[in-house]
């Protein structure tokens, strides 16, 4: 399945915030003199494993609602297709949850990535999320407000 416009750039917003708050961390690491490759190899690749399991949400959302334009459907089969999609959300979360905690873990044994520095990021994608949607809302206000005058 080919990405759509809008997956690409929510998850080039993501990336930005996301690489933002990597390099304040690094930085944070570095003021206190802990910084050294452990350190950034852990938060390269956790910041890179939060980027790409955002952009696989966006493509199960993306192809659940192409799924859901593809024909009309009575009550009964869209509830019938309303459960099996959020069936398949869950999974997919499920999976990706697990399959990051896993190559998380594979990057601290394997290549010795600082244990901090790795799970941190995990957190950074979220941050991100928060902060966008606080200042979407704000735009949206601020353009209703503007077009009241």
């Amino acid at each position: 399945m080919k990405p759509d416009r809008t997956v690409l750039q929510q998850t080039a917003r993501l990336a930005v915030g996301t690489a933002i708050l990597a390099a304040l961390m690094l930085a944070v690491y570095a003021v206190l003199g802990r910084f050294n490759l452990r350190v950034l190899g852990g938060a390269l690749f956790t910041s890179a494993l939060g980027i790409a399991n955002f952009f696989l949400m966006g493509l199960t959302v993306q192809g659940i609602a192409e799924r859901a334009a593809e024909k009309q459907r009575d009550e009964t089969e869209m509830a019938h297709f309303t459960t099996q999609m959020e069936n398949r959300m869950r999974l997919s979360k499920n999976l990706r949850m697990i399959a990051l905690f896993a190559l998380i873990v594979v990057g601290m044994k394997l290549f010795g990535f600082d244990p901090l520095a790795s799970i941190l990021p995990i957190a950074f994608p979220t941050v991100v999320i928060r902060v966008l949607q606080i200042i979407d809302i704000k735009k949206s206000s601020a353009i209703k407000g503007s077009e009241k005058s």
